[in-house]
This record gives structure tokens, C-alpha cells and sequence, in this order.
């Protein structure tokens, strides 16, 4: 545990990722103390919390990644919390770039730019295409390392315990509560869901979720379409 409050909370959702989460922790290593890593572990069948050692903080809690992630916010100490994915990672500057945006007092949060990690003209069409819609809306996804100002984060609620697009939601009431940004980064975030369950069919059963979120379906029900890829 850390003698002092860390700058940043860094909180990893997890369940059943005993194949990203070592890789993942010893990627933060190179920031060491400066950020409070923080695994919370939603019941995962194959062993991942015991490859969480090397986090801050490991904590358990019920599945599901809205449930997760506020109960990670919940243990943190940070100004800042980061909210990471197991299969994404930071860019090398990414403190340089929280830095910056901590100067700007009337910015509450936002998240970064993405790339999908693996080659080739449709990954790279994707990647631009969540960020320009990022850019345009302010609307941002897991998968692009949402972050927030811990006292606005408890002051919007945290993540409304949806079992889908907590995040799209979460985004729209950051918004509400000052100004949020979209950093350079990249953040470099693994291409597996479209690698085991196409890239097509992937892309299309993402654009249906979120315009079934968009005409009122209920996100419980859009849970079940989605398909989780480990």
C-alpha cells in the first residue's frame, strides 16, 4: 500500500482474464507508485485474482462491469480515476497527458483516443471512426480508458448499474457536470472480439446495440445479444 494518497486510481474490471491480467500489471509497473492500481474481480472461475499480486488493491464483487468498476471507485484514493480494460494498454506518456488535463480545472473527465492493435485497413477504420464519433459526441466507451475526477464521480452517481452501455450513460451525465475531454493518447486495446467472432458480424452487432440503446431497448435485454470474448 502506498504511504500517501497516489494522484491517480487506476481500477481494472476483471472476470475470467487470466490470460491479460499479468501482462497487464506488469505494463503499469513502469509508472510505479504513481498510480494506485486497483483489480476487482467479479467471480472469475480461472484463477485470475491470484495473478492480481502485484496490484495496489484486489477486490471482490459481483458480476457485472458497472457493478465492478464503482465498487473499485469505492476503495480508491486518487484524484483521478482511470477506469482500464485487462486487454488494453496506456500510451507511454499517458501521465504527461493526465497532467495536462488536471491543469484545466473545469474539466471533469473524458477519456482517449483508441487503436485496435492488430494491422490492417478495416482496424484502422474502426479505430478512426470510434474516435471521431468520441470527438463529435463526447459519447465514450469502455474501450477508450474512461476517466473522471473522483469528487465528480461520486457526485453523478458513478456508473448507473446497468448491465450494458453504463458507460455511453455514465459519459452523458460526466458531461452534464463540466467540461470532458478526448486525449491524444492512443490507448492500445486488443482486437480479439473481432478476431474469434468476426470482423463483420462484430461490427454490426455493435452499431445494432447501440441504436436498440438509442430507440429505449432495455440494456438488460441488449445483454443478451452481446457476446463477452476472453
Amino acid at each position: 500500500m502506498y504511504k500517501q494518497s497516489p494522484l491517480i486510481s487506476l481500477i481494472i474490471p476483471i472476470y475470467n482474464e487470466s490470460k491479460t491480467i499479468s501482462g497487464t500489471l506488469e505494463h503499469l509497473q513502469q509508472w510505479g507508485n504513481r498510480l494506485e492500481i486497483i483489480v476487482v474481480d467479479g467471480g472469475s472461475k480461472d484463477g485470475t485474482p491470484d495473478l492480481a499480486g502485484t496490484a495496489s488493491v484486489v477486490v471482490q464483487a459481483l458480476k457485472g462491469r458497472a457493478v465492478q468498476m464503482n465498487a473499485g471507485a469505492s476503495h480508491a484514493r486518487g484524484e483521478w480515476l482511470v477506469f482500464l480494460h485487462s486487454d488494453t494498454r496506456l500510451p507511454p506518456d499517458f501521465l504527461r497527458q493526465m497532467e495536462l488535463a488536471l491543469q484545466n480545472k473545469q474539466v471533469v473527465g473524458g477519456a482517449f483516443k483508441m487503436r485496435i492493435n492488430h494491422p490492417g485497413l478495416f482496424f484502422y477504420l474502426t479505430s478512426l471512426g470510434s474516435n471521431l464519433r468520441a470527438a463529435t459526441t463526447g459519447i465514450y466507451f469502455g474501450d477508450q480508458t474512461i476517466f473522471a475526477r473522483r469528487d465528480v464521480f461520486h457526485r453523478v452517481g458513478g456508473f448507473p448499474p446497468l448491465e450494458l452501455m453504463e458507460d455511453w450513460d455514465f459519459s452523458r451525465r460526466l458531461r452534464r457536470a463540466g467540461k470532458t475531454v478526448l486525449l491524444p493518447g492512443p490507448v492500445s486495446t486488443s482486437a480479439r472480439r473481432w478476431l474469434v467472432n468476426g470482423k463483420w458480424r462484430t461490427t454490426w452487432l455493435l452499431h445494432k446495440i447501440k441504436l436498440l440503446y438509442l430507440l429505449g431497448t432495455d440494456p438488460a435485454e441488449l445483454k443478451k445479444i452481446y457476446t463477452d470474448t476472453r
